[in-house]
């Protein structure tokens, strides 16, 4: 029974290494247990299964409420739906657990513990890639607070950071088990952590120039059970233009408004979008305003999850369409082959992926990259926006399934490394909060409280360089995954001798 005590420890830790708790320092050894546990019963699979399920219960434990508050779902089988959810996810601590002890990796050493943490970077980086990506809750996400270690995201993006992690818990265990025959593992452990802060203390030394720009962040507030009801089209638009009225004195050159801030197909409903038009022509400024989109196609209707940007002769400039949807929120998959999934949906769903968009253009050098909700957890979308010559990050979005739980904290954890990734200045606007304003750096300048209504104006810089992570990606996971192979094919070579 002591492996699997260990194992859910590990399990907990990890959770609460996450907002809305935000032990942040526990990332840094909380899988040294599940380590020991292993070794201790040669059962890696099974215990990093269950560290895996533990870890993902808790950190998505809000899901819960979501799926019965929004989806009718009843409790029971909404905690089945959820455990549905982190036993997928724990497969991506189960398999590379069961792969380190069929690769040797448990014989604690330097080598051995750069390939642990290198298969471990690799899985997440799967979960971004794989058909059904779920990129939430990595684990270098639970250091968006220590600015010193994060700016190294902006070489090898989020995996960079979760490798260090990976490696220091490797340490841990090494100083467990065998304590001063560990000492070569220690010191590699010691001068990666070292080189990694000295990196960023160096890079937070360095200001960030570029033109700048006033812009205005319009969080309504409207309860999602209230927001899509008849009468709410009316009433959600003129909240808006009241609040937008009032923040004209700040004198912003734009103005933002979150995801689905309107109700209703802007554009098609005349008389409402006419309404805004008129206002953002009157008052000569840049409006940029989530609604969804309709567009026909043959003798069907698509319907897109948008940003519009409306320039001050109030008329439409540019659009993003989201790309990556929510699955059982957005669209139900399967739904065509198994109509039953509906039944798990907690939204209409019925949204249609959009192309790939280029930014929202103001002006030549001034450009928001869109992201839309859930893509914000998504580093290589921001880096498209970036390489399409986005100067600044926009993340629109409508967190107001999740409350007042740990998951708007979580949302907006996230979008820090975003910023610090690309080196850009990332504004950030929810209906019921947390909206703000990150800096290059990771620094949060601002942010709201939930659940208030807030309009604050914030002074953005639109930059023009390129940090090492835009220019050439996913490099250090890419590199991770052939050092994994090439330890495979020597561990298969040498068993053929």
């Amino acid at each position: 029974m002591w492996p699997y005590f260990l194992a859910i420890i590990s399990g907990i830790l990890l959770f609460l290494a996450h907002p809305k708790v935000d032990f942040s320092f526990l990332a840094f050894f909380a899988l040294a247990f599940t380590l020991e546990a292993i070794k201790i019963s040669r059962q890696p699979f099974r215990l990093g299964f269950l560290t895996g399920f533990i870890y993902f219960f808790g950190l998505f434990y809000w899901l819960i409420n979501v799926m019965t508050d929004f989806g009718g779902l009843p409790f029971l089988a909404a905690v089945g739906t959820l455990s549905l959810l982190a036993a997928y996810l724990a497969l991506y601590l189960a398999i590379p657990f069961w792969l380190s002890d069929k690769l040797g990796l448990f014989r604690p050493g330097p080598l051995n513990a750069f390939f642990w943490a290198a298969l471990f970077t690799v899985f997440e980086f799967l979960r971004v890639k794989v058909p059904f990506a779920f990129p939430w809750g990595f684990l270098g996400a639970t250091q968006y607070k220590n600015l010193f270690l994060i700016q190294i995201a902006s070489i090898g993006g989020v995996y960079a950071v979760s490798f260090v992690l990976y490696l220091i818990n490797y340490v841990c265990f090494a100083f467990i088990s065998e304590q001063i025959k560990a000492r070569n593992t220690l010191a590699l452990g010691l001068l990666v952590l070292l080189g990694a802060y000295l990196y960023g203390a160096k890079a937070l030394n360095f200001e960030y120039s570029g033109p700048s720009q006033k812009v205005a962040l319009i969080q309504g507030n409207i309860p999602q059970e209230s927001k899509w009801t008849p009468p709410s089209k009316i009433e959600s638009l003129k909240k808006y233009l009241r609040l937008s009225q009032k923040v004209l004195q700040e004198k912003p050159e734009v103005i933002i408004w979150p995801e689905t801030a309107l109700p209703f197909f802007f554009g098609f409903e005349k008389e409402l979008s006419e309404k805004i038009t008129r206002w953002v022509s009157a008052n000569k400024v840049y409006l940029i305003l989530g609604a969804p989109r309709l567009e026909r196609e043959g003798d069907k209707y698509k319907v897109f999850n948008s940003l519009f940007l409306i320039d001050p002769k109030g008329q439409i400039k540019a659009i993003y369409d989201k790309q990556r949807l929510v699955p059982f929120g957005e669209f139900v998959p399967f739904e065509d082959t198994f109509p039953f999934l509906r039944t798990f949906a907690v939204a209409a769903g019925g949204y249609s992926p959009g192309p790939n968009h280029a930014p929202l253009a103001l002006e030549p050098e001034k450009s928001f990259g869109g992201l839309v909700c859930f893509e914000s957890v998504f580093p290589d979308l921001a880096r498209e926006q970036v390489l399409k010559g986005a100067t600044a990050l926009l993340v629109a979005t409508n967190d107001a399934w999740f409350r007042t739980s740990a998951g708007p904290y979580q949302h907006f954890a996230q979008a820090v490394f975003r910023a610090v990734e690309n080196r850009r200045y990332l504004v950030r606007v929810a209906n019921t909060g947390i909206s703000g304003l990150i800096d290059p750096h990771g620094r949060i300048i601002l942010q709201t409280p939930l659940e208030k209504e807030a309009y604050p104006t914030v002074v953005v810089k639109h930059l023009p360089d390129k940090s090492c992570y835009t220019k050439y990606g996913d490099w250090w996971p890419i590199t991770c995954a052939f050092s994994i192979l090439l330890l495979i094919i020597k561990n298969w070579w040498g068993r053929r001798k």
